[in-house]
């Protein structure tokens, strides 16, 4: 039945303030952009933020619980230069890099609405 994970899609406070962060922070390219929407390009899986307030016309907002309820795991080349990266833009770490139990080599940060991003090595 689910075979393809279409979209990602975050109801956020200020799509201006996250819209800012995910593009000129993260460095993440727009594809589109409406009243209350924007999403970025991606490879696979699209990428959306909704601004909470306009997402009502999707469903009520007492289905949309409290923000900051997502993790979102992204893979890339190399962890430590991506955050130093990210730490150059004023993106905080609040855990990592380091080497899990298991070998793999992540670092976490929150967004502005305080989902959880992983960065992780490939």
């Amino acid at each position: 039945m689910f075979e393809k994970l279409f979209a990602v899609c975050l109801l956020v406070k200020d799509l201006e303030v996250s819209t800012r962060f995910y593009k000129d922070i993260l460095g993440l390219e727009l594809n589109s952009q409406d009243d209350g929407f924007t999403d970025f390009k991606m490879e696979g899986t699209s990428l959306a933020i909704f601004q909470k307030d306009k997402a009502v016309s999707m469903f009520p907002e007492r289905f949309m619980g409290q923000t900051g309820g997502c993790v979102l795991a992204f893979q890339v080349e190399d962890v430590n230069e991506s955050c130093k990266q990210l730490k150059q833009r004023g993106v905080e770490m609040f855990e990592g890099p380091k080497t899990t139990s298991w070998g793999q080599v992540v670092a976490y940060f929150k967004d502005p609405d305080g989902n959880i991003w992983e960065v992780s090595g490939k």
